[in-house]
């Protein structure tokens, strides 16, 4: 089956309609074409505020291979707007399940970002459960330009990187991410957040049930409720959303 690469527009920013195996399928072909510096973004309702905020940000989701819907605020809104899948795609699953697929294949993995030793624990995890996965590179690394020529001279040593998970942080991943990928032997980039602190162990993820019931983003609150600043936005996403909604709905009617 073809996969299907139908964008919907979220207030100004593109999001792929997938489901979650064809997110995985689709970040394997990238991989697997053996291109570099394509790259992929796990898009929550405070990626598409900062983008309506900030040309450079929105420019850089605009040219992203994959734009995958992270938040379950962004998976209802696509919903509203006229798409049809319901997953959820996380960093934290994706990173998973690519992992486990890309096992039993020729792809090199690499784990870079987090604090300290957190990549090298998250490539250690991902080795226990994948004996036979490839990683290559697992660092903290820095996202700073005065650190790139150091990187790259890390990256030249050990080659080709088919996928590069990339843990900077929401927004900082994706500026490096543009600025570092013609520069390295990668093939795909995947900026997943804060993915690494959760499969190492450092935060605790919300209980299945609660990913289930949509409300992962109440528990992250409520165990860290200095991040109601950076979700401050949610409302006025919600807002723009529901004008978008109308605006539409209006539009068509008045075409027909």
């Amino acid at each position: 089956m073809a996969i299907k690469r139908q964008k919907i527009n979220i207030i100004g920013v593109n999001v792929n309609d997938l489901l979650f195996d064809e997110a995985v399928d689709e970040v394997l072909k990238l991989a697997e074409a053996k291109n570099r510096g394509r790259y992929v973004v796990t898009v929550n309702s405070e990626f598409v505020m900062l983008a309506r905020r900030d040309p450079k940000f929105r420019q850089i989701l605009d040219k992203a291979d994959l734009a995958l819907a992270d938040g379950q605020w962004v998976v209802n809104s696509k919903l509203i707007l006229g798409g049809k899948e319901h997953n959820r795609i996380t960093g934290v699953d994706l990173l998973e399940n690519v992992c486990k697929v890309a096992s039993d294949k020729a792809i090199r993995i690499g784990f870079l970002g987090g604090f300290g030793d957190v990549a090298k624990t998250v490539a250690k995890c991902q080795k226990n459960l994948n004996p036979r996965l490839k990683v290559v590179i697992s660092m903290a690394g820095n996202p700073i330009i005065g650190y790139d020529l150091r990187l790259i001279k890390e990256f030249d040593m050990i080659g080709r990187v088919d996928v590069l998970f990339v843990a900077y942080g929401m927004g900082q991943q994706e500026f490096w991410i543009d600025r570092m990928r013609k520069k390295l032997n990668v093939g795909v980039f995947i900026g997943v957040g804060g993915a690494f602190d959760y499969l190492a162990g450092v935060k605790k993820r919300a209980p299945v049930l609660i990913q289930k019931m949509g409300l992962e983003w109440f528990w992250r609150l409520i165990l860290d409720p200095a991040r109601i600043w950076r979700m401050r936005v949610l409302p006025i996403f919600l807002v723009l959303v529901f004008l978008n909604f109308l605006k539409n709905n209006i539009k068509s009617k008045f075409t027909k």
